[in-house]
């Protein structure tokens, strides 16, 4: 061979059963050497081919299934109690130590009361004043508790306004619909008023936002609605099933969110009187 790269390829070759050149032929004839490295390479090529079979004897089903179940005792060893399973060996352990477990269990109630409170308090409402009407839309309609005091008074409304935190004069519309009840929302920590009304089977809800707390960006307003109310415009939109009217009455800036057609609801409004 010419060099170590031809030996290399010429061994590879005979083991894998490859043929070569005649070139390559009559040097291995005329190289006593390498035609003795050829028949051994050989020789151990075909003792591999013979003994094939018993190498890739499988392994028997009793050590498979002793292996197996050896992983898996080592699995549940190692595995971690879950939380139940630790929270009901606390109680057990309260249970055997009387003078800890009154103050323990009130513990317990108080991490539950301030989680359901945490969960009842997120998330918050939007801060754009079309997307947080639509949001308040969705809540009213949801679920027959979303109102959070049902009355037509107005000034019952007026008064539980005041008490959660409402800082200004409510505006109650004129609108050929029944008054249900009110709401309060929190708009970036400010607290703002839901009117809901009824009308034919269908629900409307009218979210009412002060101008100063859109002028200090407490609530911000799409740049299309801004614009129609600074031209003392009323703004429609109208998609999803949905319609949104928004409008400015002095200082309140009033949004109302409906299933109802744009032209069914401007027929409950008196646009005169806003």
């Amino acid at each position: 061979m010419n060099n170590a790269n031809q030996s290399y390829d010429w061994i590879s070759g005979l083991l894998d059963g490859r043929q070569h050149s005649d070139t390559r032929e009559s040097d291995l004839s005329s190289d006593t050497r390498a035609r003795r490295e050829s028949e051994i390479i050989g020789a151990v090529r075909s003792t591999l081919h013979r003994r094939r079979g018993s190498l890739r004897t499988p392994v028997p089903p009793s050590l498979e299934r002793s292996i197996r179940m050896a992983i898996a005792a080592e699995a549940a060893s190692s595995r971690r109690p879950s939380f139940a399973e630790r929270f009901r060996h606390g109680l057990a352990s309260l249970a055997a130590r009387p003078a800890l477990a009154g103050w323990s269990l009130a513990g317990i109630a108080a991490v539950a009361f301030l989680t359901v409170f945490a969960l009842r308090s997120s998330p918050g409402m939007p801060t754009n004043l079309t997307e947080a009407a639509l949001a308040v839309y969705g809540q009213v309609t949801s679920s027959d508790q979303a109102v959070d005091l049902r009355s037509s008074d107005r000034q019952t409304l007026k008064a539980f306004f005041a008490e959660r935190g409402v800082a200004f004069d409510v505006f109650f519309p004129d609108v050929d619909a029944q008054l249900v009840g009110g709401s309060v929302r929190t708009i970036n920590g400010r607290e703002f008023p839901v009117l809901v009304f009824a009308a034919a089977g269908h629900i409307m809800s009218l979210l009412e936002v002060d101008e100063a707390s859109i002028g200090e960006r407490t609530v911000a307003m799409d740049l299309q609605a801004s614009d129609d109310v600074a031209h003392s415009r009323w703004h429609w939109a109208s998609s999803e099933n949905k319609t949104l009217f928004v409008w400015k009455s002095n200082s309140i800036m009033c949004s109302v969110v409906s299933d109802l057609a744009v032209d069914e609801v401007s027929a409950l409004f008196r646009l005169e009187a806003l």
